[in-house]
């Protein structure tokens, strides 16, 4: 269970969301004040959530984030809202499905 008083590591908060998401568990998709609502059951992706919904490092997002790539499939341009970058899930979703037709 997470403390929400103290701060969370990057690596802490990618490897529970890994977990949940390999376990098939529900993974937690809380609403945060300040980002502008999505449609339906749509949630916001921080880095870490990308990051284990992709099972691609954080550090390869950035780059391919930097460099528009990758050149088959560029990732989806986030989003800035208060400093920090956001996707919403159905863009990685589509993203992931592309890959995975074209057998990546």
């Amino acid at each position: 269970m997470w403390n929400y008083r103290q701060p969370i590591e990057l690596a802490d908060h990618l490897s529970f969301l890994a977990e949940a998401a390999e376990a098939g568990a529900t993974v937690p998709a809380g609403r945060l004040y300040g980002l502008p609502e999505l449609p339906a059951d749509g949630c916001w992706l921080d880095m870490a959530g990308a990051a284990a919904l992709t099972r691609v490092p954080p550090k390869t997002i950035t780059s391919w984030l930097a460099r528009s790539g990758p050149i088959r499939n560029p990732f989806p341009a986030p989003r800035r809202f208060l400093y920090r970058l956001y996707w919403p899930r159905d863009e990685i979703d589509s993203w992931m499905r592309e890959e995975q037709e074209a057998g990546r």
